[in-house]
């Protein structure tokens, strides 16, 4: 459990690392919690990092979703994948604390590397909005994002079903706000969200969103593909290098 604040330097650190993330989110749409934790094992224990994410996963992912028209059709779409994607990530969230840093790094890498090869292969599955698929991507993702905040299954299932952009864009922010909001309760019925966390919570959420702006002013000015490709390799290498340190002997 967090019981003091960090020294100011690695505070510093914490909000850059969410304009950054917010940034990315901005001009990409995706990545916001990949990126944040792909940097964060450099300055801060991982679960810190999990813990300082919930809300502002909440808060983007709820400006994402209510900005498309049409968005109840889409909640009730996707009710059955984001009420159990809730309800899973907040019974392993709870768990957190307990988890070594070592492990939860691992998975942290483990994460990454799925995300960015997924993403780079542009994987199709033959998946469908049934509610068998729907509860295995609930689960899955619970599954990945109360440990690593990264929920990759969401994003391969979102684009697999290749939806029309905004029905995609309220989709993939309905699923991670119900990811984070199940993260957000567990944690802080774990106490992880506590006098400490939750203004630090709140100051990146302002980062994040001032990243976000940011993000999406540069969309405007890049080749998204070739930064895209260059984001997605850096996070893989960054994944490779915790999955390395964490789970080889050391030399």
């Amino acid at each position: 459990m967090i019981s003091a604040l960090p020294a100011p330097e690695t505070i510093a650190a914490i909000l850059a690392t969410f304009l950054v993330a917010g940034t990315v989110k901005g001009a990409f749409g995706i990545g916001f919690p990949a990126v944040a934790m792909a940097i964060f094992p450099f300055f801060i224990e991982p679960a810190l990092g999990v813990t300082l994410l919930a809300l502002p996963i909440v808060i983007t992912n709820a400006q994402q979703f209510l900005s498309v028209r049409g968005w109840p059709r889409i909640v009730r779409r996707f009710l059955v994948a984001g009420g159990s994607l809730a309800v899973t990530i907040f019974l392993v969230s709870q768990f957190l604390d307990d988890v070594s840093s070592r492990w939860i790094n691992a998975f942290v890498g483990f994460s990454l590397v799925v995300f960015a090869l997924s993403a780079m292969s542009k994987i199709r599955l033959p998946v469908t909005e049934g509610s068998a698929w729907q509860l295995l991507v609930g689960v899955s993702s619970g599954l990945f994002g109360g440990v690593s905040a990264v929920k990759v299954p969401v994003m391969i299932y979102t684009v697999a079903l290749d939806l029309p952009r905004d029905a995609f864009i309220a989709a993939a922010g309905f699923l991670f706000f119900c990811g984070g909001a199940g993260m957000l309760t567990g944690l802080t019925s774990a106490a992880l969200v506590n006098h400490v966390t939750l203004p630090l919570s709140v100051a990146a959420v302002a980062f994040s969103l001032a990243g976000f702006w940011v993000g999406s002013r540069i969309r405007k000015r890049l080749k998204p593909e070739q930064f895209r490709k260059y984001l997605l390799w850096v996070m893989l290498l960054l994944g490779a290098r915790l999955l390395v340190v964490n789970l080889l002997p050391p030399l």
